[in-house]
């Protein structure tokens, strides 16, 4: 299986702790580069999903993909898409229509370039494709070792290897081990998330929801410091739309109440939209009652530098530069961690350069990168939430595009 010891230099192996997309890509541009890796993840099985599901939109970082994944990946990725019968050679990609929610009147288009949307579920099934997971392995420790680091798991077990690189989300414990304290914690932002999966079981409903774009829309409260993202999530038939299934993600600036999800979460959405003009108003309305209804602390980490003992500990994903979903810039951060992580890994296979150089130069890029885009997607999620400064947000100012970091 993939992380067969013999695959590159046998004194160079990595440690991946996190087997989400970005772990999961990394450990496909190793394997593809002939270098030895082990990966791990917390959770005690791969045979169970999780139980929280989304669109991830793939956009600036898709060039990047063609250099990790291997063909036989790359041409799957259509499957992994919230929409299969997307084309996913369009190079324009689409745009996201944001709308006043209030009153349903347009308000502007923001393109998305060269983009596909991808369900968090499927992206990680086909990404894990000839990857050996080991599952049930939780961080409780991290050491200096012969060989470079030594990972000690919650069952007792270690692993040693040459680097080990925390891809564990964005309450990483490698982050926290290897910033002890308040520095590595991930901070609360301000925001009230839900994330719903629905499907309305109503073909006309279905169609009405999806009628405003058939991807992605964004509808703005002017008075209700509301944010309502409709995407659509699985389309297994496009002739059966009552088995359409859509992620609507309503956000709104905290407001002192205790939110907890549930019958109550669903009883406040419903509350809510009797202040929506359509289709956002009949898009919660509608919503089953046993529709899962989750609320989600929304987090963030200014992205600072790490002790990388001598270029054994490095992070990526959203252990490095977790950040709000209101920019779409999460994955192709990770995308390109991966990229460049695994191109100075090769460096240090081909003896191009020392492990110690190579992984400093890997942090201090991603350390300035990562700041800047969690600085600029903690200020939009604010932004965004309040009608008369929205013209000013990143996501307006900028687009999706990535960040030109000086």
């Amino acid at each position: 299986m993939a992380s067969s010891e013999e695959q590159g230099k046998p004194d160079l192996h990595v440690l991946i702790v996190g087997a989400g997309v970005t772990g999961l890509i990394i450990a496909q541009g190793l394997k593809k580069n002939g270098i030895s890796y082990s990966i791990f993840e917390s959770e005690s099985t791969g045979s169970r999903p999780r139980s929280r599901e989304w669109g991830m939109s793939i956009h600036w970082s898709r060039p990047l993909l063609k250099e990790l994944l291997p063909n036989e990946i790359l041409d799957k990725i259509r499957d992994a898409q919230v929409d299969p019968t997307y084309d996913t050679c369009n190079p324009k990609g689409y745009v996201v229509p944001f709308y006043n929610g209030k009153t349903g009147a347009h308000i502007v288009d923001i393109p998305m370039v060269n983009a596909i949307r991808v369900s968090r579920r499927k992206m990680r099934a086909l990404c894990a494709e000839g990857i050996d997971i080991q599952y049930g392995k939780k961080v409780v420790s991290l050491e200096p070792s012969e060989s470079g680091t030594a990972v000690k798991f919650s069952d007792g077990t270690t692993a040693a290897g040459s680097i080990c690189i925390g891809a564990d989300g964005a309450q990483s414990a490698v982050r926290q081990l290897a910033l002890p304290g308040e520095e590595g914690k991930a901070l609360p932002l301000n925001v009230v998330l839900y994330n719903l999966n629905v499907s309305y079981g109503d073909a006309e409903r279905s169609k009405a929801v999806r009628s405003i774009h058939f991807m992605n829309s964004v509808a703005l409260h002017p008075e209700k410091n509301l944010s309502i993202w409709t995407s659509i999530q699985d389309v297994p038939d496009t002739d059966k739309p009552e088995d359409w299934q859509f992620q609507i993600m309503p956000t709104w600036l905290a407001d002192g109440k205790t939110h907890t999800g549930g019958a109550q979460g669903l009883a406040e959405l419903k509350e809510l939209a009797v202040h929506l003009a359509e289709p956002w108003k009949s898009s919660l309305l509608w919503i089953p009652e046993d529709t899962d209804v989750t609320y989600s602390s929304v987090s963030y980490w200014p992205t600072r530098e790490w002790n990388s003992q001598n270029g054994s500990l490095t992070l990526a994903g959203d252990s490095a530069h977790p950040v709000p979903p209101h920019r779409g810039q999460g994955l192709n951060h990770g995308i390109a961690d991966a990229h460049n992580f695994v191109k100075v890994v090769l460096d240090v296979k081909d003896g191009k350069k020392t492990k110690d150089v190579a992984i400093e130069e890997y942090n201090a890029e991603l350390v300035k990168r990562g700041a800047d885009e969690v600085e600029t997607s903690r200020r939009n999620a604010l932004l965004v939430h309040d009608f008369e400064k929205f013209m000013d947000s990143p996501v307006l100012k900028q687009g999706y595009a990535k960040s030109k970091v000086k």
